[in-house]
């Protein structure tokens, strides 16, 4: 398994362009069997901050979705709306992955 962990800083006002342009990566890559979940999510205490969590089935899984036209169509965009990215990535054989329901 892989997960990713970090955080976005867009340039000053751009957190909602980001987001925008983001929209067709986050829908593609969640039809991909292998994509656990992936979420980019707004800071309400930061304007220009975003959350971004996501976890693969494994590293293979991860650099197979890296190299996808909306993977690269994202990267793109990056430089004119992003000022810094900060990224934990977490690889291991053995995860453990917790899923309680409250009924």
């Amino acid at each position: 398994m892989k997960c990713i962990v970090g955080f976005f800083m867009t340039k000053p006002g751009k957190r909602h362009a980001y987001l925008a342009a983001a929209q067709n990566h986050l829908e593609q890559s969640r039809l991909d069997p292998d994509c656990l979940y992936i979420e980019l999510v707004p800071m309400p205490e930061h304007p220009d901050k975003i959350l971004l969590a996501e976890a693969f089935t494994s590293e293979d899984a991860h650099r197979r979705h890296e190299d996808t036209d909306h993977m690269r169509e994202l990267w793109a965009v990056g430089p004119t709306l992003l000022s810094h990215v900060v990224i934990d990535n977490v690889i291991s054989a053995q995860v453990e992955h917790i899923d309680e329901r409250f009924d």
